[in-house]
C-alpha cells in the first residue's frame, strides 16, 4: 500500500512538472511565432516606404535640390503619402538642410533640419541605403515619429539633400492593439542598437531607452537572428519568456514577452483542481485499496483524453495555418502566400534555367470609389475584381493574390514577357467586363477598371532576384498609370 501511496505522488508531481513544462514551451513557441509574425509586418511597413523614397530619388535623379519644383514634388508627395497608410509625412531637404517640398500643404516656421541626427548622418556618409533613426518629436506636428531617410547625390556623386519618411509611433500602437496581451505581457520594436522604438504597454517615457546591456543584444542575437529565451526585462525589472526576430534587410530587432509569474499563477490555478485531487488520491489509499486501482483507470482515461485533446488541438493549428495564408476578403492568397510562392518560384527559375513573370495589378481610382460608395461596396468591389482574376486560366505552379489594399499580383512560372502581358491584358479585360458601376472615374467608361505592370526575369534568375521583379512589375504598373491607366504594360527586363 506504501508503494501505491509513493508511486502514485511521484506520478503526481511528474505529471504536474511535465504540465509546467509544456506551458512553457508553448509560451516561448506563442513568443516566437508572435515576433516573427511583426518583425514580418515591420519589415513590410518599411520596405514600402523604401520603395517610396527610392521611386522620389530616381525621379530627382540629377536635379539640383536647390531648384526643384515644390508645387511638382507636393503632388507627388502627397499622392504617395495616400497610398501609403504607415505614413506621417514625406519631405525633399537640400543640401544644407532646408525644407524645398513636402507631403503637408503648410510649411513650419523652422524649415531647417539640418540639425537632425537622419541629416548629419547623410551627410557624412556616403551610403545609399534606407536609413531608420531613433524616435523624434516632429516639429511640425509634435507627434513622435520614426524617421526613414535616403541620401541624394549630385551628378558628381556629392551629398544633394535628403529624402524623407516618417512613421508616428501611433502607427505601430495602433497595429500592437489588434493583439490580445495580458497584465504585463509586451509586444516591442527596438532598433538594433538597443534604442526603444516602441513598447506595449509600457508609457512614451521608455522610447529611446538604450537596452543594449540587456540579453537580448549582450547575449541572444550574438548567436542567432531569432529564438526563445527568459530573461529580467531591462525597461522594468519583470521575468519574461521571450521571442525575438531580427529584421532582415533593417537594423531593427522585434520582441514578444510573456510575464512568467502570472504565468505561473495562471498555471497553479488551473492545475489547483488536479493538485487537490491527487492529494485526495493518496489520502483514499491509506484508508481503501480499492480506491487506488480506480483512481489509476480515472488517470488513464484523463491521460488518453488529454492526447486525444492533443491530437486534435493540432490538426486545428495546421487548419489555421492553412486559413492564414488565404486572403479572408477576395478567397485569394494572402501577402504571405504570395512571399512563400514567390521564393519557391525563384528556387524553381534558378534550378531550371526558366523565365519567371509577375504581373503587378492596381484598381484605378479606387479611392475614389470608397469615398463615393462606401467601404462596404468597395469590399465588394475587391471580390468582384478578385474572381475575375482567379477565371483567368494560369499555367501549372502559377498564383493570383491579393498584395495588400487594391493591389493584387499575379506570379507566373515559366512564362516569357509575351505570354505574361497576354495574361495581363486578360486580367484587364476581365475586369472591364463586369461593368462596375464608377461614377468618380476619371476616365470615359464610368466603370470600375484596372491597370497591370508585367515584368520578366528570363536568364540568370536567382533567389535572391525577388525584389528586382517586384520593382520591375512595380514600375511597369507606375506606367501603365501614367499613360491613363485602363490597361497593361510590360517593362523591359
Amino acid at each position: 500500500m506504501l508503494v501505491l501511496l509513493f508511486a502514485g505522488i511521484l506520478t503526481s508531481a511528474w505529471t504536474l512538472d511535465r504540465s509546467w513544462e509544456r506551458t512553457v514551451e508553448d509560451t516561448k513557441r506563442n513568443a516566437v511565432n508572435l515576433s516573427i509574425s511583426q518583425a514580418r509586418q515591420a519589415e513590410d511597413t518599411f520596405l514600402q516606404i523604401e520603395l517610396a523614397l527610392t521611386d522620389i530619388r530616381r525621379t530627382l535623379a540629377n536635379e539640383d535640390t536647390n531648384a526643384i519644383d515644390a508645387e511638382k514634388y507636393h503632388r507627388l508627395l502627397v499622392e504617395l503619402r495616400d497610398k501609403l497608410p504607415q505614413l506621417h509625412g514625406l519631405f525633399i531637404y537640400d543640401a544644407q538642410g532646408n525644407w524645398k517640398a513636402t507631403s503637408y500643404d503648410h510649411s513650419p516656421s523652422r524649415n531647417n533640419n539640418a540639425d537632425r541626427e537622419y541629416f548629419r548622418y547623410h551627410r557624412q556618409n556616403g551610403h545609399n541605403g534606407i536609413h531608420i533613426g531613433h524616435v523624434i518629436r516632429s516639429r511640425t506636428t509634435n507627434d513622435l515619429i520614426i524617421p526613414v531617410s535616403l541620401r541624394l547625390n549630385d551628378a558628381a556623386g556629392g551629398f544633394n539633400g535628403v529624402l524623407l519618411a516618417t512613421v508616428t509611433i501611433d502607427y505601430f500602437r495602433h497595429f500592437y492593439n489588434y493583439f490580445e496581451l495580458e497584465g504585463r505581457d509586451l509586444l516591442a520594436m527596438m532598433n538594433l542598437d538597443g534604442a526603444v522604438i516602441y513598447v506595449r504597454p509600457l508609457p512614451d517615457s521608455v522610447i529611446n531607452r538604450n537596452l543594449s546591456q540587456s540579453p537580448l543584444f549582450t547575449r541572444e542575437l550574438t548567436q542567432k537572428d531569432h529564438g526563445s529565451a527568459t530573461w529580467t526585462s531591462a525597461v522594468d525589472n519583470v521575468d519574461r519568456i521571450f521571442g525575438f526576430a531580427r529584421l532582415q534587410r533593417y537594423p531593427l530587432v522585434v520582441a514578444a514577452g510573456y510575464d512568467k509569474p502570472a504565468l505561473w499563477s495562471n498555471w497553479l490555478h488551473d492545475s489547483l483542481p488536479e493538485i487537490v485531487l491527487s492529494i485526495m488520491f493518496s489520502f483514499g489509499v491509506l484508508v481503501i485499496g480499492g480506491v487506488v486501482f480506480r483512481q489509476v483507470r480515472l488517470n488513464v482515461k484523463n491521460q488518453v483524453e488529454l492526447a486525444t485533446l492533443r491530437d486534435e488541438l493540432t490538426s486545428i493549428n495546421h487548419t489555421l495555418q492553412t486559413m492564414a495564408l488565404v486572403d479572408g476578403l477576395t478567397g485569394l492568397a494572402n501577402r504571405r502566400q504570395f512571399e512563400l510562392t514567390l521564393t519557391a518560384q525563384l528556387r524553381h527559375a534558378e534550378r531550371n534555367g526558366t523565365p519567371l513573370s509577375l504581373i503587378m495589378v492596381d484598381v484605378d481610382f479606387f479611392k475614389n470609389y470608397n469615398d463615393t460608395y462606401g467601404h462596404v461596396a468597395g469590399d465588394e468591389c475587391l471580390r468582384r475584381v478578385g474572381e475575375a482574376l482567379s477565371h483567368i486560366a494560369i499555367p501549372d505552379g502559377a498564383l493570383i493574390a491579393r498584395y495588400g489594399g487594391e493591389e493584387f499580383a499575379m506570379i507566373l512560372p515559366d512564362t516569357d514577357a509575351g505570354a505574361a502581358l497576354a495574361f495581363a491584358h486578360q486580367a484587364v479585360e476581365n475586369v472591364r467586363a463586369l461593368r462596375i458601376p464608377h461614377s468618380a472615374t476619371q476616365l470615359a467608361r464610368q466603370v470600375v477598371t484596372i491597370s497591370a505592370g508585367c515584368f520578366t526575369l528570363t536568364q540568370g534568375v536567382t533567389e535572391q532576384d525577388g525584389l528586382r521583379l517586384k520593382q520591375g512589375a512595380d514600375n511597369a504598373l507606375y506606367q501603365a498609370k501614367t499613360a491613363g491607366k485602363d490597361r497593361a504594360l510590360l517593362a523591359e527586363g
